[in-house]
């Protein structure tokens, strides 16, 4: 079996998905400019994210959670969220999904 390598610049998210014969995870990277704000949105899964530049807040059921740089965060499954970069830098993070998400 060899690895599958994928530049986050080259391609759309899901970065790595089922097409690449993932077994259990799909992963994705986001970058949000000062101000801008993932759509809030709820599904049955939880995902796992890294933020990996920037800070910001992850709003989850009517409360704000402050994130930055390094911060490894669990959104609970069924619950509303939204990422909001509420700095003055670009926010970035990778999300990992449940490969189910992706047939949605």
């Amino acid at each position: 079996m060899i690895p599958v390598i994928k530049n986050k610049k080259d391609f759309d998210n899901p970065v790595l998905n089922i097409t690449d014969g993932v077994p259990t995870v799909v992963s994705l990277y986001h970058d949000h400019e000062p101000g801008e704000s993932s759509k809030h949105h709820s599904h049955d899964w939880e995902h796992q994210v890294y933020i990996t530049r920037g800070n910001g807040i992850l709003w989850v059921d009517e409360v704000e959670y402050k994130i930055k740089e390094g911060d490894f965060i669990l959104v609970p499954p069924n619950c509303t969220h939204h990422f909001k970069n509420t700095g003055k830098e670009i926010l970035s993070r990778i999300t990992f999904n449940p490969k189910e998400s992706e047939n949605l």
